[in-house]
C-alpha cells in the first residue's frame, strides 16, 4: 500500500530545451517558493533533448532544492508537457517555463485556495520582475488584473493566462491529458500552453482566483516564441481547428466549442487590416464552424452597435481598417511570404477554403 503522506503536494514541472542560464533562475525561484511556503514540493526539468544533457550543464549549479531529471528525444514543449505530467506524483501540477520565475508564497497561496474552494484549478495575477546576484529575483508591480471566473472554461479558454499562472489538480488533468482528444503536431509548439488549455478546458471543471501577482516571466536576452505574433498566430489557429475537428458537436461540448469561437473572432478582430489573405480565411472560418456566441463575448458597446447595420465581419473589417497597423508596420518575419509558408505547413483544415 502506497504511504500518501510521503508523496509532494504539488509537482513543478519545467519543460526546457537548452537556455541554461533562463533555466537556472526558474529553478532557483521555485527552490525558494517550496521551502518559504513550506510546501512538500518536488521539482521535474524535462530534457526535450538538449545536447548536452540539461542535467550535465547545471552540474555544479546549487539549486536549493532537489531536482529529477527526465530525458526525452526532442519532440517539443506539448510532449515534453505531457511526459511532465505522466511523471509527476503530486496531487497539484504547475508548469513553468524554462524563463518564467515565481513569488515566493505562489504554491502556498494557491494551494490554500485549492483546498478551501475544492477547485479543479487556481489562477493568480503577473508581476514585473528583475533578476538579482547569485540567480535571485525581485517583483514588482503587477502587469494583470484578471477579472474573478469561477469555470474552468472561462479561465482556460476566454482569459487564458500566461502559463506560470495556473495550478492544476492532477485528478482534473488526468481526464484530458490520459488520452488528450486534440493531436500534437511541432507546429503547435509555439503555442504549447495553448493546446494545454484547450485540452483541459474539454472537462469541466471550478476555478478560484488567488489574490496576489505571484508570477513572472523572466527579463531574459534570449529569443522566444512571445516575441513572434505570427507564430504564436498559426500555431493557435492550428490548434483551434483541431480542436473544432476532434470535439463531438453535442450539447455537452456547445459551451466549449462556443468559446473557442469567442475567441477566435477577438484575435481574428486584433489582426492587421491587410494581413495575409488565406490565414485571415481560416481564422474566419474557425469561428463560424462555432455555435452561436454570446453578443458581449464579440465586442463593446459600441462594436456590437457597428454589428447590427453591417454584422459582425463587416464591422470587423471596419474595425480594423480604422484601428489596426498594417502588416508592414508589425510584422516580426522578414515578409508575407515566410507568413504563408508557416500556414501552408498546418495540417489541412476542415471547413475553410484553400
Amino acid at each position: 500500500m502506497t504511504d500518501d503522506s510521503t508523496k509532494p503536494s504539488v509537482s513543478v514541472i519545467i519543460p526546457a530545451y537548452g537556455r541554461v542560464e533562463p533555466l537556472k533562475y526558474t529553478l532557483r525561484s521555485a527552490a525558494v517558493c517550496a521551502h518559504e511556503s513550506g510546501v512538500h514540493c518536488e521539482i521535474i526539468v524535462v530534457d526535450d533533448g538538449s545536447e548536452p544533457s540539461i542535467e550535465e550543464q547545471l552540474a555544479g549549479f546549487d539549486v536549493g532544492h532537489p531536482v529529477r531529471f527526465v530525458r526525452q528525444a526532442n519532440q517539443g514543449s506539448i510532449v515534453a508537457r505531457l511526459t511532465g505530467f505522466h511523471a509527476a506524483t503530486g496531487k497539484y501540477v504547475f508548469f513553468l517555463d524554462s524563463d518564467d520565475v515565481v513569488q515566493p508564497d505562489k504554491l502556498g497561496a494557491h494551494l490554500r485556495a485549492m483546498e478551501e474552494s475544492g477547485a479543479d484549478v487556481s489562477y493568480s495575477d503577473s508581476a514585473e520582475a528583475k533578476l538579482e546576484a547569485d540567480y535571485g529575483v525581485s517583483f514588482g508591480a503587477a502587469t494583470t488584473h484578471f477579472p474573478t471566473v469561477d469555470s474552468a472554461l472561462d479561465l482556460l479558454v476566454r482569459i487564458q493566462p500566461a502559463p506560470y499562472s495556473p495550478v492544476y489538480r492532477r485528478s482534473y488533468l488526468a481526464k484530458a491529458l490520459d488520452s488528450p482528444m486534440i493531436p500534437i503536431h511541432r507546429i503547435y509548439d509555439p503555442s504549447g500552453d495553448v493546446w494545454l488549455y484547450r485540452a483541459a478546458a474539454m472537462v469541466p471543471g471550478k476555478a478560484v482566483r488567488v489574490r496576489g501577482h505571484l508570477a513572472a516571466t523572466g527579463p531574459h536576452e534570449e529569443n522566444r516564441f512571445s516575441l513572434c505574433w505570427e507564430k504564436l498566430g498559426v500555431a493557435s489557429l492550428g490548434i483551434d481547428e483541431a480542436v473544432m475537428a476532434s470535439c463531438p458537436m453535442t450539447a455537452e461540448t456547445e459551451s466549449f466549442r462556443s468559446a473557442v469561437g469567442e475567441v477566435a473572432f477577438r484575435s481574428w478582430r486584433m489582426l492587421p487590416a491587410d494581413v495575409l489573405p488565406q490565414f485571415d480565411r481560416r481564422m474566419l472560418a474557425l469561428w463560424r464552424q462555432a455555435p452561436r456566441q454570446r453578443p458581449k463575448q464579440m465586442g463593446g458597446r459600441s462594436f456590437r452597435m457597428v454589428a447590427r447595420l453591417l454584422g459582425w465581419v463587416g464591422a470587423g473589417r471596419l474595425f480594423r481598417r480604422l484601428q489596426r497597423p498594417t502588416y508592414a508596420q508589425c510584422k516580426t518575419l522578414r515578409d508575407e511570404g515566410e507568413f504563408a509558408e508557416l500556414v501552408a505547413k498546418l495540417p489541412a483544415a476542415r471547413g475553410h477554403e484553400a
